[in-house]
């Protein structure tokens, strides 16, 4: 076996006819190439799934189902955002939650009040955020106080290998 002290410089091809181990974080992401063709197999995906009532209509308490985890391996929860198109007027509010297979996965309930303004993104904070194979992800409006406020939405970004 040889061992180089210095950098070596390869003019051209090298061939390896063993197994090649590289020190973590040799290769970036600048250095694959655009058209590598990674299959979607070897990647780990972002999944936004956004929830919404209809823009125009108060809020009513419901919960639905966003997100089957389907990879082997399981996958992390990474944000949990909600709001209103319209916003909600003074001692007006509405409250979301995030459940994984019926539990609530947030260290609180997220409401959203009239110190929120239309449209704007109000985040939740996450306790639970590990999902396991099949775990089921719902968004649900717990409550709605007040008629001012149209359109809940929110949105839970997950992240899991491929299936």
């Amino acid at each position: 076996m040889a061992t180089f002290s210095n950098p070596v410089v390869f003019r051209g091809t090298a061939t390896f006819l063993g197994a090649v181990t590289l020190p973590a974080g040799t290769i970036t992401n600048a250095m694959v190439s655009a058209g590598a063709g990674i299959g979607a197999e070897k990647l780990q995906h972002s999944h936004k799934q956004t929830y919404a009532q209809p823009s125009g209509d108060t809020p009513s308490a419901e919960a639905k189902v966003v997100h089957v985890c389907r990879a082997s391996g399981g996958g992390t929860i990474v944000a949990f955002r909600c709001g209103c198109v319209v916003a909600p007027a003074s001692g007006e509010e509405v409250v979301f939650d995030l459940l994984i297979n019926g539990a609530t996965a947030l260290t609180g309930q997220v409401t959203v009040n009239d110190s929120h303004a239309a449209y704007e993104l109000v985040d939740g904070t996450i306790d639970t955020s590990s999902l396991s194979t099949d775990d089921v992800v719902e968004i649900k409006v717990v409550s709605n106080t007040g008629t001012t406020q149209k359109g809940a939405f929110a949105e839970v970004v997950v992240k899991e290998d491929y299936e």
